[in-house]
This record gives structure tokens, sequence and C-alpha cells, in this order.
């Protein structure tokens, strides 16, 4: 599920701090179908963002990074990391792409850690 700039935060497992509301929506409706709860703010309203402390991680790109560690004291996931270009060779599709999987289980390694630091 997907909130437009809810209030309460404390429910939800990632942050996407994204401008594309198209990109964040569907890399929410990812994380929702494997059982996360998500919240999606453009990058401009991170400054009304407030840590609850039930947020786990924050998904953004790399111009956002600073801004995000500098307000909130969670792990960041850039989505950069995960576009690649295309092979040469590949005629077919957009010239970039994105690495799902590898990104979903980028997500969960960092949610699944912090749930074991928490319980330590």
């Amino acid at each position: 599920m997907l909130a437009n700039y809810a209030p309460s935060h404390s429910q939800t497992d990632v942050l996407i701090c994204l401008d594309n509301q198209q990109v964040a929506a569907r890399i929410g409706s990812v994380l929702s179908q494997r059982g996360l709860t998500v919240s999606a703010i453009p990058t401009a309203a991170l400054q009304a963002w407030y840590d609850t402390g039930g947020c786990q991680i924050v998904v953004t790109h790399t111009a956002m990074i600073g801004q995000v560690r500098s307000r909130l004291n969670l792990p960041v996931v850039n989505i950069e990391a995960f576009i690649f270009d295309r092979p040469v060779h590949v005629t077919e599709g957009a010239a970039r792409q994105f690495d799902g999987d590898a990104f979903v289980k980028r997500i969960f390694s960092i949610i699944n850690g912090s749930q074991r630091r928490m319980a330590s």
C-alpha cells in the first residue's frame, strides 16, 4: 500500500523518497506484494518527514542521499545502483534496465539485518 504524504509513519517499513511518483508507485507495489508497508513522498517533502521509529529503510536516488542521511538516521538504498545499461548486442527494449530482483534482495537484506540488531 502506498501512502501519499501520510502523517503517521509508525507502521512504515520502507520510505520511498523520489520525485517520480510513477516509479515510486511501481516500487511500492512490488514491495507491498512482498509484505512490506511502504510510504512514498516527493523529495521536497523530506523536511516534513519525521522519524517515529517505525520506518526501517529509505529508497532514494543519488542526489538525495546526503539530505536523507542528514535528516533521518536510517539505512539508505540508492535506486540508481540497480539501473544498468543494456548490453550493446540487445536490440529490443529500453537502453537501460532495472535489476528488480537484486533491489528487492537488498531491501530485505537490510531489513532483516536491522531486525536482528534490534533483537540483540
